[in-house]
């Protein structure tokens, strides 16, 4: 009887061991070995070596353990900000988040005053995201391996795709803790001296934005927000809880920053190089070298001039080199000629491999004697009247004509309606009839194409002034972005370096049709594409507007002076 009731106990607690270690398994980190240089033998080692949650079993038991993570309808994601405030700045900036986005003011001072008032209640939010986010990315890792699997191949794309989303299975059980202690809903009693800082910093915050604050300020804001907490050692930091999960999750959030930096896609053009003449109209060879990005990728090249595009040579698979690239015609000789590469549909969106060679040369071929004309004349009638939907053809006018050719001028056709009406009233009759033509003639469409890039229309706002303040600034890391505003077609502000600090100035409207405000740039810097945001204040509204431009389109709005 002794003897039964001994190896029962011993059943017993063999049970509960291998339960145990069944869950436990579910909180440990993947096998990592940051020696392994290849992302695709590191993905192969952990699959094959690791804790295995990437086997059918492990999956089912995971779901049951941890749900499906979605908390959609209940969860703020935005609270995800709060899951290692001294790195999420780190975080975006690698190229793992859209930091061109824009948060709410009013939602972005809610996660801050709960981090000082209600540590509980910010930490649950975060919880329920972190939960959400990390079971999303651990599906999304599994289905990588399970493939794999299956086909004992891994391709680069899909090894860097698995290395980064396979830290989301090792913060699940991180998150679930976090939810079950801060049910426990403690409150923290605040000392007034000590938040003095930390109030006065919400405060400017309601006060220096407007509705919308672009992400990449609040990045910086949460950042010394964070500090200040910390000195302080009140709300969230002193939150004993959130201080364990922080602590756990930290060590993961920074491997994946750090091996996600080393694994980004990088491009290199090796030809032409400094001291390269090429010969126009060609044909010329373009050769490269790329890492961390698969043969069945694309890569599109522009040819520069003193760092603006005068020309797209076109979009080429990742084989290293292309050949009888043709050169546009009418390119005036010099030696500030670049050749810049772009990888297109990269596996990180919010990181672009691209590279822009040091100048080099292109001259005229010496035996070419032949006018220069434009392809598509611009038959003459009555008034030489020029509208936006039959916009001039730039790319055969005479050298240097795409990078100085202006929009031409509308030219109002006047006409001069008879009326049989009383000599006396003549003069009134034609005066009427000129401002109704006037009216009808300027009324054009909006215009589809500058220099060669194609414009496409975000939005259209009506405002209350004929003259209005347009402020601009970075939307994004500040990177070296160089943009020129253009509004009906003139160039109202050439070659400006975005920052932070908002450059303002006056313009006067057209009242009698669209005004049409686009971006135009001449870089891409360091974070593609170059995007800008605009504030319009017509001095009883002002309106925020975020456009983005590349080497290839413009993005523009419309305005219209209410009447």
């Amino acid at each position: 009887m002794i003897f039964q009731i001994m190896m029962k106990n011993i059943f017993i607690l063999f049970f509960w061991f291998i339960l145990g270690q069944q869950i436990y398994s579910h909180n440990q980190t993947p096998l990592v070995d940051t020696k392994v240089e290849d992302p695709i033998e590191l993905s192969k080692k952990i699959i094959n070596e690791g804790s295995n949650p990437w086997s059918d079993n492990a999956k089912q038991s995971i779901l049951e353990t941890y749900g499906n993570g979605n908390f959609s309808n209940t969860t703020n994601k935005n609270y995800i900000l709060l899951e290692s405030p001294s790195l999420v700045f780190d975080y975006f900036q690698g190229g793992f988040g859209n930091s061109q986005g824009l948060l709410s003011k009013d939602l972005f001072i809610e996660i801050l005053t709960q981090a000082v008032n209600s540590p509980a209640t910010a930490s649950t939010e975060l919880a329920k995201a972190s939960l959400e986010q990390g079971m999303k990315e651990y599906l999304l890792a599994y289905e990588i391996a399970r493939k794999f699997k299956e086909t004992n191949s891994l391709s680069n794309e899909d090894a860097i795709k698995f290395l980064d989303n396979r830290f989301g299975y090792s913060k699940l059980n991180f998150a679930k803790n976090l939810i079950n202690a801060s049910k426990e809903n403690n409150t923290l009693v605040l000392n007034k001296k000590d938040s003095k800082k930390i109030i006065s910093k919400i405060n400017n915050i309601k006060k220096s934005y407007p509705n919308q604050i672009p992400l990449i300020n609040v990045l910086t804001e949460l950042e010394e927000f964070y500090q200040l907490l910390k000195e302080a050692n009140i709300g969230l930091t002193a939150y004993v809880p959130y201080n364990n999960f922080k602590n756990s999750v930290y060590p993961l959030n920074k491997q994946r920053i750090n091996e996600r930096i080393q694994y980004r896609s990088s491009l290199e053009i090796t030809y032409p190089t400094n001291g390269t003449v090429w010969v126009s109209p060609g044909p010329v060879e373009i050769k490269w070298t790329t890492s961390n990005m698969d043969a069945n990728k694309t890569i599109k090249f522009f040819l520069t001039r003193d760092d603006v595009v005068v020309q797209e040579l076109g979009v080429f698979e990742n084989n290293h080199f292309v050949t009888n690239v043709k050169l546009r015609k009418g390119l005036p000789p010099g030696n500030k000629y670049k050749i810049m590469g772009i990888e297109l549909f990269p596996v990180n969106k919010y990181h672009i491999a691209k590279y822009a060679t040091p100048y080099f040369t292109i001259v005229k071929e010496e035996e070419r004697t032949e006018e220069i004309i434009v392809e598509t004349p611009v038959e003459i009638l009555e008034a030489p009247v020029v509208t936006k939907d039959t916009p001039l053809e730039v790319e055969e006018l005479a050298p240097l004509a795409v990078e100085t050719v202006q929009q031409p001028q509308e030219i109002v056709k006047e006409t001069v309606v008879a009326v049989e009406k009383p000599i006396e009233n003549t003069a009134k009759a034609v005066k009427d009839a000129k401002e109704v033509a006037m009216i009808k003639e300027v009324e054009t469409p909006k215009r589809t194409v500058f220099e060669g890039r194609k414009i496409s229309y975000q939005k259209e706002l009506v405002v209350e002034n004929e003259i209005i303040t347009i402020s601009l600034y970075d939307h994004g890391r500040q990177d070296g972005d160089i943009v020129s505003i253009y509004l009906n077609g003139e160039q109202i502000v050439a070659k400006h370096v975005l920052t932070y600090k908002k450059k303002s100035f006056e313009v006067r409207l057209n009242l009698n049709n669209s005004n049409d405000l686009f971006l135009y740039a001449h870089n891409l810097g360091n974070y593609p594409p170059n995007t800008v945001s605009i504030e319009i204040n017509d001095g009883s509204n002002a309106e925020n507007i975020i456009l983005n431009s590349d080497l290839s389109s413009c993005e523009a709005i419309l305005i219209n002076v209410k009447q």
